[in-house]
Order: C-alpha cells, then structure tokens, then sequence
C-alpha cells in the first residue's frame, strides 16, 4: 500500500486555520441552503406520510390497522438486513471517489439483486408463521412485500448514488413515494373500498414507479452505465457491512416493539400503539434531513476540523430542539388530536404517546449523530452504540411487556432509545479529539485496485502509519 505525505507543517495548519468569515460565507450559504431543501422535502414527505397514515387507520380499523403496521414492521427489517449496508456505502464512495461513481452505483446494484433473490424465497417461507393465522390476505400480505423488496434492492444504488451527488433530485426520489401512495389510497377511502390488500398494493405500485423514477435520473446525473468491478466489492463489503452492524441493532432498538407486539398482542392493540409510535416518529423528517445533507458533505472531507467540528456540533443542536419543539405540543395536546384525526378507537393511543416523547426526541438525535459518524467513515462507532440499545430494548421488553402490556413497551422504547444517544454523543467526542490529535485529517489510502479505503474503523487503518491522501 502506498501513501504520501498530507504536506509540509505550514500547509496543513493553512488547511485546519478556521476559515474567516469571508471566505467561510459561501459554504455557509451553500450548506443552509442544501439544508433547508432537503427539511423542506422531508416535511412535504412527512405530511403525505401523516396523510396516508390518518387515511389507513380510519378506513381500516385497528384491527387490519395493526396487521397492516406488522407487515410494514418485518419489511423494514428485511430491507436493512438484505440491503448488506451498501445504500451508505455508496453514498460514501460516490461523494469520496465520485470518478468511480457509475462503478460503485453497478456494483451495488449486483450485491443487491443477489441478496433480493435469497430474502424473498426466505420471505415467502416464513410469511405463514409471521401471519400468525390472521388469514389468506395478510399471508398474501407479507410475500407482497416481500417481493417489494427486490424492487427496492434493484433502485438503492441509483437513489443513495444521487445522495452524494444530486441531493436535490435524491429529495425528489424520496418525496415521490408518500406522495403516489396517498395519491392511490385517498380515492379508495373515499369510496369506502379501501382494504388492507389494496393498501399494500398502492404500496407496490408507488416503489415501483419510484425505482424508474431513481433510474430515469440517476442516467441523467451521469450515475447509470457502469459496471460491477471485482475489485471494488471489499471496500464497499467492509464499509457496508460495518454499517450494517450498526443498522440491525439500530432497527432493534427502534422497531423492536412493533415486531414483538404483533406476536404477543392482538392486531387491534398494536394497531393503537402504532398511532402513538407514528406520531412520536414525526420528528424523523428534520433529523434525517440534517443527517442527509451533513453525511457525503463530511465523507467528501471538504472541511478542515474545525469547520466540521462546528458544523456536527450545530447540526445536531438543530436536530434535538425542533424535536422537541414538535414532540412537547403534540404530547400535551393529544387528548384532543388523536380522537379528532384518528377516531374514538384510537383513544387508548393518548397515554402512549407521553411515554413516547423520551424516544422521539431521542431518535432524532441518533438519526443525526449516526449520519455524523458515518460521514466520518466511522460505522462501527454507530454499531456499537446501536448494539448497547438494542440489548437494553430486549431486556427492558423482556420484563415489562409482560407485566405492563403496550405502555411497558412504550417504555422499554424511550430507555433503549436514551442509551443510545448517549453512547453516540460520547463516541463523537472521541472522534473529534482524535481528529484534532492527527491534525484533522483522518488516515485514508489508496488500495492497489484503486478503491479508496475509508477509515471505517480503527482496526481497519492501523496499518497507516501516517495521515495520507488519495493519490
């Protein structure tokens, strides 16, 4: 492996020197202004979702609301496990290698396809036992969606391709499938023929227009055309498969609930619990915007140290208190919202919602610290925090469910989500030290396949022995 040198003294404390407010105005600019594209996406997105989830809890009842809200549960889990983590690796490789980029988005492209094909046999085997004996539809229910996620699978590396590169049109990809799915499912509910198979059928429909969308411009961004290159599968397995070990627990500590309720209780009960969990995951849109815009800017290391320091530090400011400026209204204002918007049968949601503030508020800090991390090619800080979480889930679970049902699921929910925002900040504080010690850049090689090597974790770059550049 070959490195060169970072530069002289003098041209790296040129580099690290905190810009002055001159010079520091145009990124500035630049930033506020990707950063209140992608919140103004989110928000649009977050209001066809909140839309569409008034539209299926009131036309489906809780009962079929809560068969709805389990298969939507394991199909998320399907994603991030079948995914291997290459939606992040290759936002990270396009924004870090972006001559390279058609490359990365084939090979992708490739992975996924093959792990698509393993989870959607495993998916139709399991579909029965998942049912529960709820019946043919929501068996039928679960393979749909299973299928679905080959279609995603096959679009992933044109939509996070975009992320680093287009992030306008990335927003444009995302907003698209709330707004198709409430575009079908509004007419059916209108006319009272709305049913939990046509929901996810509209589900279908819209991620699938959605992934010719993804392609359509990703070709025009210059992202379509490349192929899959043997010699970049280890960087973007390593990479990815640190992030998937951040991701799994992460959906553990976040959805874990939702996925044992729909075994342990009625599909009536959880479909109450997932009014009050959708309602506290409104904060979701601002955090995941924050983390969208900061994560390639980060792994693209366009910043000195302390620009980036500064920049993290703010971003996740931002992130927490328009959590909270959301979640306290809604919280004290619940008795009256949810009867009003979801109907009577909800009502048993309002008590849930006050023990879900603690993990809405918290997960949106973790959405924006773990895009931080991972910007700094640092997934396996993410994984080792979001492990911690989801133990704590399971054990918190494990001895409350039984004994307080739903409302000690709610708890288990917001302990879980505490812990892990906790661990992210402090791993944050040793990377921004360790980033300082080393003069602010951290240690990146070229592999001689001519892959860039990212500092995923420590373990992974002990073998430079000095901070190097891409050469």
């Amino acid at each position: 492996m070959t490195t060169v040198p970072a530069g002289t003294d003098a041209q790296r404390a040129e580099r690290d020197r905190p810009p002055s407010a001159a010079a520091a105005g145009p990124e500035r600019h630049g930033l506020l202004g990707r950063l209140c594209t992608a919140t103004t996406f989110n928000l649009v997105a977050a209001a066809a979702n909140v839309l569409g989830g008034v539209v299926i809890a009131r036309a489906l009842g809780p009962t079929d609301r809560g068969a709805y809200a389990a298969i939507i549960a394991w199909f998320g889990l399907a994603l991030i496990i079948g995914e291997l983590g290459q939606t992040a690796a290759t936002t990270f490789y396009v924004a870090r290698d972006p001559k390279n980029a058609q490359d990365y988005v084939a090979t992708c492209r490739l992975i996924m396809v093959v792990t698509g094909l393993v989870g959607l046999a495993l998916g139709w085997l399991v579909a029965p036992w998942l049912a529960q004996g709820q019946g043919t539809a929501v068996v039928n229910g679960y393979r749909l969606m299973f299928a679905v996620c080959m279609v995603s699978f096959i679009q992933a590396g044109y939509v996070f391709g975009l992320q680093a590169s287009r992030i306008t049109w990335w927003n444009l990809v995302r907003l698209y499938q709330p707004v198709v799915f409430v575009a079908l499912v509004l007419p059916l509910a209108v006319v009272d023929r709305l049913t939990l198979t046509g929901a996810l059928v509209a589900l279908t429909a819209s991620m699938a227009t959605q992934a010719v969308l993804a392609y359509l411009l990703a070709r025009r961004a210059g992202l379509a055309g490349g192929r899959f290159r043997v010699r970049l599968v280890g960087p973007m397995a390593r990479f990815g498969l640190s992030h998937l070990a951040s991701a799994v627990p992460g959906v553990v500590a976040v959805r874990l609930d939702q996925l044992v309720l729909s075994i342990a209780v009625t599909p009536a009960v959880l479909g109450t619990y997932a009014i009050a969990t959708s309602l506290t995951a409104m904060t979701q849109p601002v955090a995941t915007a924050l983390g969208a815009v900061v994560f390639p800017l980060l792994a693209s290391r366009a910043l000195s140290t302390h620009l980036a320091t500064r920049l993290h530090r703010r971003t996740i400011a931002a992130g927490l208190v328009a959590a909270a400026l959301l979640l306290i209204p809604l919280a004290v204002g619940a008795p009256w919202i949810i009867p009003a918007v979801f109907g009577d049968a909800y009502r048993p949601a309002v008590p849930l919602v006050a023990l879900l503030v603690p993990a809405g508020l918290c997960l949106a800090g973790t959405a924006v610290c773990g895009d931080v991390l991972r910007g700094y090619g640092r997934p396996m800080a993410v994984a080792r925090a979001q492990l911690a979480a989801a133990a704590l889930n399971v054990a918190l679970l494990a001895a409350l469910v039984p004994v307080f049902g739903v409302a000690g699921a709610a708890g288990a929910a917001s302990g879980a989500a505490a812990l892990g925002l906790g661990l992210m900040l402090r791993q944050l504080r040793a990377v921004t030290s360790d980033r300082e010690q080393r003069g602010g850049r951290a240690p990146q090689a070229q592999h001689r396949s001519g892959a860039v090597t990212p500092d995923v974790d420590e373990s992974l770059t002990r073998r430079c022995s000095s901070p190097a550049t891409n050469t």
